[in-house]
């Protein structure tokens, strides 16, 4: 597997588009919030140059099988609020020390292999070079399949200091209202 990583990705063949929708296309039915971004979003992000990608290639096919976003700029991640991180974070966030992964996709049929690892690996030495933090969402569908563990655990073989803590959470809640002849 080759790893590659760059500040911009033009995506003209729609590699990257459909590797993104492959790896998380069953979250359209199993959180209430979006979670994919929009083809034009997602073109938008490719091109930012403040934000990182990280890429993982089989390197018998060239096939793109793992894809990953991080960033230093709280700015571009829309939704996150660079207000919190200054608040709770000064220092780190003054210095520009906090990295927010945007998503970690892996292809269907390369979830299991050594692709995620590689890509949290290498995250893990930019964050750690600058003696910084990372921050993920993770859906509530997903922190019950324990992703956040599981990134822990695959952190934590690179950065065996490494300390997990839940940041937030947000909860919705639908209100039904039954039918008045029922009773």
């Amino acid at each position: 597997m080759e790893l590659i990583v760059t500040s911009s990705v033009e995506d003209n063949d729609g590699e990257f588009w459909a590797l993104y929708q492959d790896a998380f296309q069953n979250l359209r039915h199993q959180a209430v919030q979006r979670h994919l971004m929009y083809d034009t979003e997602f073109k938008e992000v490719m091109l930012d140059e403040r934000v990182t990608k990280y890429m993982v290639r089989d390197a018998q096919t060239g096939r793109l099988v793992a894809l990953s976003t991080m960033t230093n700029d709280l700015h571009a991640v829309p939704l996150v609020s660079p207000e919190y991180f200054q608040h709770q974070y000064p220092e780190l966030y003054a210095q520009q020390r906090i990295w927010y992964i945007g998503f970690l996709a892996v292809a269907p049929d390369y979830q299991g292999s050594p692709a995620a690892s590689q890509l949290i690996e290498r995250m893990c030495a930019d964050v750690n070079a600058a003696d910084g933090m990372f921050v993920v969402d993770i859906c509530e569908h997903r922190s019950r399949r324990m992703f956040a563990i599981g990134i822990e655990r695959m952190a934590a073989q690179h950065l065996p200091n490494l300390k997990r803590k839940r940041l937030d959470a947000q909860v919705f809640w639908g209100y039904e209202f039954p039918d008045a002849t029922a009773a």
